[in-house]
Formats: C-alpha cells, sequence, structure tokens
C-alpha cells in the first residue's frame, strides 16, 4: 500500500491558509483575464456571422454570456460533479506527482463540461429553439443572437441548481440512499443521475422562469421566483450558506441537535437551510440597506453578494485554513464551531464590503484593464476566485505550498498508523 508524507513550506496552519488566499487573488487575477480572452476570440469566430447584424450592445452580451457559460460548464459544473460527487475519482489514474495529477484533472473536467453541456443543451435545443446548439454557437441575424443570449443565460444558470440541489446530496445526506452501497465509481454514478433529476426540476421551475418570460395565446404562463432575480439570488445564497455548514467546519451541526441518522439528518439541514434562505436575506438587507454599498443596482444583488462572500469564507476556511482551530487546539465541540462561525461572518462581512467597493478595478471583477475581455461582475466575479482556490486545494494538493511523497509502507504499518 501507498502512504504520504506531507511537506509544508509553511509549518504554520494559519500562515500556509494566508499564504494560499494570497496566491489564489493573484492566480485569478491573472487566470481569468487568459480564460476570458482566449474564450473571446473563440466564440468571435464562431458567432462572427450574428456579432456583426447584431447591434453592439447586443453583440457584447452575447460574446458576455458565452464566455461566462464556458467558466460555468467547464469549470464549476465538473468540479461539483467530479470532486463532491465523484470524490476526484481517476485523479491519480496516471501520476500522483503534483502538478502533473492536477493539470490531467483540470483538462479531464473541461471535457467532462463540454461533453455535459453538449448532451444536455443540445438534446433539449432539440426541440426548444433558444438552445438549439447552432443558434447558441452560429447565430446568423440580429434576431438570433437576442434569443442566443436568453438561451445561454438560461443554460449557464444551470450551475445555480447543481450547487442548490447535488452538493446537498453530499453535505446534507452524505450520499444517502447509495453511500456504502457499492465501490467508486458506482456509488458516485448512481449520487450523480439521481441527483441531476433534482437539479433539471429545480432548473425548469426556477431558472427557465426568470431569463424567459413565456406566454401562450398573448398570456404569460411563468412568473420570475421571489419577483426579481437579484431576491431569489440572495434567497439561494443564505441557503447555500446553511446547507454547507454540516460539511464545511460544522462537524454534523446544526443537523445533529435534531437527528443522529440519513435521511432525517438530511431532512433536518435541508429545512434548516431553507428557513435560513427565508429569514437572513431580510436582516442582512436592513443592515445593510443605510449604507448603499452598490449605488445604482437593486438592494438584493447587494445582499447576495454579501452573503456570497460569507460562502466564499467559509469554503476558504475549510479548503485553506483546514478548519482552523482543530480539535487540539480547541477540545470542546461547541467552542470550536462558534468560533468557526465567528470567523466565517466577521471575515464575510469584511471581505464582502471589500469586494462591493473594489471589484470594479479588480480583472476578474468588473475591470478588463483596457484589454477588451468580458469580466463577470459582482456576483459571478466572486466565482472566479472561488474556483480558484477550490481547484488550488482539491485537484493541485495545495501545490507548490504542500508537497506530498508517496512512501510505500507495510500492509501491517499501515493498520498500525490508522489506529493511532
Amino acid at each position: 500500500m501507498t502512504e504520504f508524507t506531507v511537506k509544508r513550506t509553511f509549518k504554520s496552519q494559519l500562515a500556509t491558509g494566508f499564504a494560499s488566499f494570497v496566491l489564489c487573488f493573484v492566480l485569478a487575477c491573472i487566470l481569468w483575464p487568459l480564460w476570458s480572452m482566449i474564450m473571446k476570440s473563440f466564440f468571435s469566430a464562431l458567432a462572427a456571422p450574428g456579432l456583426a447584424a447584431a447591434e453592439p450592445e447586443m453583440a457584447g452580451q452575447l460574446i458576455g454570456v458565452m464566455v461566462e457559460g464556458s467558466f460555468f460548464w467547464m469549470v464549476i459544473n465538473p468540479w461539483i460533479w467530479m470532486t463532491l460527487v465523484m470524490g476526484n475519482y481517476g485523479k491519480t489514474i496516471f501520476t500522483s506527482k503534483q502538478p502533473h495529477a492536477g493539470l490531467w484533472y483540470t483538462v479531464l473536467a473541461w471535457f467532462v463540461g463540454l461533453a455535459a453541456f453538449f448532451v444536455i443543451i443540445g438534446f433539449i435545443g432539440i426541440w426548444w429553439k433558444p438552445f438549439n446548439l447552432a443558434l447558441l454557437l452560429t447565430p446568423k441575424t440580429a434576431a438570433d443572437v437576442a434569443l442566443a443570449v436568453k438561451g445561454w443565460n438560461a443554460a449557464n444558470f444551470l450551475a445555480l441548481p447543481v450547487i442548490m440541489t447535488q452538493i446537498p446530496f453530499i453535505a446534507l445526506f452524505h450520499k444517502w440512499p447509495f453511500a456504502g452501497t457499492s465501490k467508486q465509481p458506482t456509488e458516485g454514478w448512481g449520487v450523480l443521475f439521481f441527483s441531476t433529476l433534482a437539479v433539471v426540476v429545480v432548473w425548469i421551475a426556477t431558472i427557465i422562469p426568470s431569463f424567459m418570460p413565456l406566454s401562450i395565446d398573448g398570456q404569460q404562463i411563468v412568473n420570475t421566483p421571489m419577483g426579481s432575480w437579484a431576491t431569489w439570488v440572495a434567497f439561494c445564497q443564505a441557503f447555500v450558506f446553511f446547507f454547507l455548514i454540516p460539511a464545511e467546519g460544522g462537524e454534523g451541526y446544526p443537523m445533529k441537535f435534531f437527528a443522529k441518522k440519513q435521511p432525517f439528518m438530511g431532512i433536518a439541514g435541508f429545512l434548516i437551510a431553507l428557513a435560513a434562505g427565508f429569514i437572513v436575506p431580510p436582516i442582512v438587507r436592513g443592515i445593510i440597506a443605510p449604507l448603499d454599498l452598490l449605488p445604482g443596482a437593486p438592494l438584493d444583488l447587494a445582499v447576495a453578494s454579501l452573503i456570497l462572500s460569507g460562502v466564499i469564507s467559509m469554503l476558504a476556511w475549510h479548503h485553506l485554513f483546514d478548519d482552523y482551530p482543530s480539535a487540539q487546539l480547541v477540545p470542546n465541540t461547541a467552542a470550536r464551531i462558534l468560533i468557526r462561525l465567528v470567523i466565517w461572518i466577521t471575515l464575510g462581512g469584511v471581505l464582502g464590503t471589500i469586494w462591493l467597493k473594489t471589484f470594479a478595478r479588480i480583472p476578474f471583477g468588473a475591470s478588463n484593464l483596457g484589454l477588451g475581455y468580458p469580466t463577470m461582475g459582482v456576483l459571478a466575479g466572486q466565482f472566479a476566485f472561488l474556483m480558484t482556490f477550490l481547484l488550488f486545494n482539491t485537484f493541485f494538493d495545495k501545490w507548490p505550498l504542500v508537497y506530498k511523497e508517496p512512501v510505500k509502507v507495510s500492509y501491517k504499518e499501515t493498520i498500525n498508523n490508522h489506529q493511532i
């Protein structure tokens, strides 16, 4: 059997986390402009006839949603499927040495995302004109471009139901009812297909009505969830924050207060997160309303951004700071979790406020540095940074700040080590 010795550039857990945070921020500032410029060039060539026929503003919107879509489909969605659902199955099939394993798995993720896009959207697009692949990728007229923008928006934000429905199957339900029933990758495939059914239902119910005002005989047949996109997204971010707590440093709480076994733990955690989705945004709204953090924009957009900053802080603390403080430092479980909760909220509030005041000058926010590449904006820009450190930890194992070197040991030695 093979185990690993771990060598860290910084011995301190907090120093490693801080260095990782800074490194990932710098990487996001470099990688997003590169990604955006490459994808812009590709899509501009692909959709050239339609872009030439459309007004400059509409043409810019199409390129923007195309580039955004490439990121959602090739980075966000496949990371959830490959890391959370499949447990990074196959990452070390060729080598466990970094950065080689991480690079291989990143390229694989791109192809998985592309395949999913062509299968899911391509199939729907046989009958739904806004999702038709020929229209989305090679529009010919100004009308095609306008329709393609709607199609891309609805297709891109499949990522939101993926986050909201597939992650809870792991974070709250611990892959029930498939956990332990079979070996990987069979277990992961079961979770993936089962949870994808929920994704499709939520996508049809919430995302399509948000971007497509469908009507029959002149009568509108859909309503935007909660009245506006900003309000709906604020609800979603609060829901996400609370369903992540048990898995990202909450050590199973608060759902363990109500149940100890599945599926009852998952049901309790889901209901807690659902209630928080309704309760938390109005509270945050009341606190920040006098501050006018995002002038000229809907207040709920700032609310959603701040809560998303809390999500990012929680995930950063889990992936980069390894859920500091550890049980060795703070043996009392309640104290340990409360300390982390205070850190998440404080860090999220501070960084979220800074983000709202500076994102217009940040390369993965709303500044294209005069290079003309599409930017992500106040909400999607936060995901550009989030995905950088998620990939840094899960695909690249924090390389080059952390080195894992394989050490061959006997089966008996391995068993003894795991019992310590």
